[in-house]
């Protein structure tokens, strides 16, 4: 259940993370500039460079969890414990790791960054012994 809850908490946190760097590119550039080519490149200091790359990050952490999420919950055998319990880790801790780069507290973005990767491995992991049984 955990594993099919986590695959919509990833989409959301991936929209959320794109939505919070929109609407700061917004805030610090006018409206208008939504409508350029964007052919000026955004600062990549303080917050506009924190959000944009906790989109990026976001982003690629769910393109390495989805695969394994999505081949567990649609295989058709029942999850694991484990691998409910890391993904539903994995959605905790890249929520935490959101919400410490946006302000900033580094020594604890790392920390959530390594738990996520943890829960990664152990439900891709998991996906892999499931396709080889």
């Amino acid at each position: 259940m955990f594993v099919t809850l986590a695959i919509l908490a990833t989409g959301a946190l991936v929209f959320l993370s794109a939505a919070v760097q929109h609407l700061n590119t917004i805030t610090a550039n006018g409206i208008a500039f939504a409508f350029t080519d964007r052919s000026t490149p955004l600062s990549r200091e303080g917050f506009t460079g924190r959000a944009a790359r906790v989109l990026q990050n976001n982003l690629e952490s769910a393109a390495m969890f989805l695969p394994a999420a999505l081949l567990l919950s649609t295989n058709g055998s029942t999850i694991p414990d484990h691998a409910n319990i890391a993904a539903g880790v994995y959605v905790i801790v890249r929520i935490a790791f959101t919400l410490a780069y946006w302000t900033g507290h580094n020594h604890l973005r790392s920390l959530f960054w390594g738990l996520g990767m943890a829960s990664i491995m152990v439900v891709t992991l998991t996906a892999l012994l499931t396709l080889l049984t």
